[in-house]
């Protein structure tokens, strides 16, 4: 995911749908990936997890409670440590291959 296309809520609908559909529209492209460019490398594929997280914290403050909301986002900080962490690793590897 190269570049972010900015999306505005369509008039008339709710957000919740828009929610999910730009959820699916997320899986979707993480299918494609997997199946048509399976070299694109983890790190697009984790900047692709990323982007789900956030997507996924925002359907959460639309459906949850305060308190579950909390929990969400404290979730999703820690998801996005651990990708953190996934890409130094793989730096690590790679710097190290590349020597």
């Amino acid at each position: 995911m190269a570049a972010e296309i900015i999306e505005f809520p369509e008039r008339g609908r709710d957000r919740l749908v828009s929610s999910i559909a730009r959820l699916e529209t997320i899986v979707r492209e993480v299918e494609r990936i997997v199946a048509d460019e399976p070299e694109a490398g983890v790190d697009r594929l984790l900047a692709i997890m990323e982007h789900m997280g956030d997507r996924l914290v925002d359907l959460a403050t639309l459906v949850l409670d305060e308190e579950s909301k909390l929990q969400a986002r404290k979730a999703f900080i820690s998801l996005s440590d651990k990708i953190a962490e996934t890409r130094e690793a793989f730096e690590q590897v790679g710097d190290r291959t590349h020597t």
